[in-house]
């Protein structure tokens, strides 16, 4: 489990900005150390074997007033003691933390939605009801308030610039062509005919309803805000699963991606089907989107956690953005900040940075069922959650929600949760520069 600690502690020193040596703290030892954290009964980790969390396998305690879980332990002690002179965390945080944090249940799961991805009802996060908890950060504040303890010292919390937490903007662009098509159905189901006949208008006279990057980005100046546009670089359907409705190659999106960069936003890639699992297909995704691609996006979420990996790192890529539940809002790693990715077999972390996705305008729509008038204070419960450990939100938003064909209302979730972000003191920007302060 060595380098494992060395993996967890080394975020955690990244979290709080510690440049100093942390020998003081010991795992699984007594021996030694001002700081000792317990280790639990590990085998399988150690073994590399699946480990499935359910319900009775947690420990549950209140820290900070909140409930949270801890793994491979069922001592029912105080989190955290003092015994002659140490700090004891009498709960092993560290394989807890690592289990969440490296996708461990993901990785020895066979059992795959009909998009061969990990399915949220299988994940601990569901099943101990722990989606909205950044429970991670909560073992983090274990460990720094030991530390504090012992040091008799205060650690900061982290902050971004002059700001509490961070906003990261995105938006994945898989249609911007097809409002006149869409749009025009649902208006006809409604038995509104005058709405198609002014989207054909928009269509024939070259401005697509949903071809509105330059709307989005003046919405986002109002807050200075930057954001990043992740563009899918194919429009042929592969393995049933539409790709864009868009040609990335014509003239009119290098002006998009010229307008995007001037604002100084980003251009992303978003993963065609099937390049989460082919490493040349990534590579010429990149080419076909053009110089300057820092980072991606895969289409649908899609990701294999035993081969994905390897591709995002073999890519020269700097970041991943595809990790969140699809079906809801939330911590698919149960850590609302960046993190280098961990190489199971090979037990090291990969090369690359993960900017967990925390929240998308399809989780609420069309997962959730939400209405757009009664969710927002879902929101601003998870946006406190993030705050409260001066985190980072990755919120998604389509450019086809800013409209009001098919997506009616969605646009003004977005601007009344960059408002309310806004009132809690977030600074808003796009993935590549979240990860330089980072």
């Amino acid at each position: 489990m060595e380098k494992k600690f060395e993996y967890i502690l080394d975020l955690f020193k990244q979290v709080y900005g510690i440049n100093e040596d942390l020998s003081e703290i010991t795992y699984g030892s007594e021996s030694a150390g001002r700081v000792i954290i317990k280790q639990g009964r590990i085998q399988e980790i150690r073994e590399k074997k699946a480990v499935s969390i359910l319900p009775e396998d947690a420990a549950w305690q209140s820290w900070n007033n909140v409930n949270i879980p801890f793994f491979f332990s069922t001592v029912n002690n105080k989190i955290l003691e003092e015994q002659e002179g140490r700090w004891i965390i009498n709960y092993d945080i560290i394989a807890s933390a690592f289990y969440l944090l490296s996708g461990w249940q993901e990785f020895f799961s066979v059992e795959k939605d009909e998009f061969g991805r990990f399915r949220y009802e299988d994940s601990c996060q569901y099943l101990l009801g722990i989606t909205s908890l950044p429970v991670v950060n909560y073992y983090f504040d274990i460990l720094k308030t030991a530390i504090e303890l012992s040091q008799g010292k205060s650690i900061p919390a982290r902050s971004w610039g002059n700001h509490q937490f961070a906003v990261c903007l995105t938006h994945d662009i898989d249609t911007c062509e097809s409002a006149w098509l869409q749009g025009s159905f649902y208006a006809l189901k409604r038995k509104d005919i005058l709405t198609p006949i002014s989207l054909m208008y928009k269509k024939v006279s070259g401005n697509d309803a949903w071809f509105n990057f330059s709307e989005i980005l003046e919405i986002e100046s109002r807050y200075n805000a930057k954001s990043t546009f992740f563009f899918l670089p194919r429009n042929k359907t592969m393995f049933g699963i539409k790709n864009a409705d868009y040609r990335i190659k014509d003239r009119k999106f290098k002006t998009v991606f010229d307008t995007i960069r001037h604002k100084g936003s980003e251009v992303g890639l978003h993963g065609s089907v099937g390049s989460n699992r082919d490493t040349e297909l990534l590579k010429e995704d990149i080419i076909r989107t053009g110089s300057d691609i820092r980072g991606n996006r895969f289409h649908f979420l899609l990701y294999d956690p035993k081969v994905t990996p390897g591709i995002l790192e073999n890519s020269g890529l700097l970041y991943d953005s595809s990790l969140g539940f699809a079906e809801a809002y939330g911590f698919r790693n149960s850590f609302c900040m960046p993190f280098k990715p961990y190489d199971i077999l090979n037990d090291r972390p990969y090369s690359y940075w993960e900017i967990p996705l925390v929240l998308m305008d399809g989780t609420l729509q069309k997962y959730m069922k939400k209405s757009a008038s009664d969710c927002l204070s879902d929101v601003g419960s998870l946006v406190d959650e993030i705050r409260k450990f001066g985190g980072c939100f990755t919120l998604l938003w389509h450019n086809t929600h800013f409209s009001q064909f098919k997506y009616p209302g969605w646009r003004e979730v977005y601007m009344e949760i960059l408002a309310m972000c806004n009132m809690k003191d977030a600074l808003f920007d796009s993935c590549s520069n979240i990860l330089k302060q980072y």
